[in-house]
């Protein structure tokens, strides 16, 4: 036993003590943030991003391109469900509060297909004693607001100048 050596070895078997400092450590952690960016798969990153330069040369829509990072971004951060957030937001705020027609288009366009996943529903099941009376009726409800919902939308991007 050393009884005034300073000198200890951490978890990691790395020496440490007084004499290092904190310039070792901050190289320490550059070094260690670096292998991971190295590590990193960098065909992941490069791919959104030629993915994203390629929509901005084709003309995509802005709305479409924001749609397109949002679905990225859920998948990368596994975050199920945010991709379809960040659209609703987008069809509140720029669609029905701002008027902005791209918006409301795309949910038209969305409620009409759901509107017609029911109705094909109803039709496949017309002679099905599987599906009673009360769930038709609520079947049929679903699809009458659905057809207010996209004449109320409709109306709001003909107002649009």
């Amino acid at each position: 036993m050393a009884g005034t050596d300073t000198d200890t070895t951490n978890n990691t078997g790395t020496a440490t003590g007084t004499d290092t400092g904190t310039s070792t450590n901050t190289k320490e952690a550059q070094d260690s943030s670096t292998k991971k960016l190295i590590e990193t798969p960098h065909g992941v990153q490069e791919s959104i991003k030629m993915d994203l330069l390629e929509m901005i040369q084709e003309g995509t829509d802005p709305f479409e391109i924001i749609y397109a990072v949002a679905r990225y971004l859920e998948t990368a951060s596994a975050e199920r469900g945010y991709a379809q957030h960040i659209i609703d937001n987008i069809r509140t705020i720029y669609g029905t509060a701002l008027g902005e027609q791209k918006p409301l288009a795309d949910e038209i366009a969305a409620l009409e297909s759901r509107r017609q996943r029911i109705q094909d529903y109803l039709d496949a099941t017309k002679k099905d004693d599987t599906v009673t009376e009360e769930e038709r009726a609520r079947l049929n409800f679903s699809i009458k607001a659905h057809e207010r919902k996209i004449e109320r939308l409709k109306e709001a991007i003909k107002k649009e100048p």
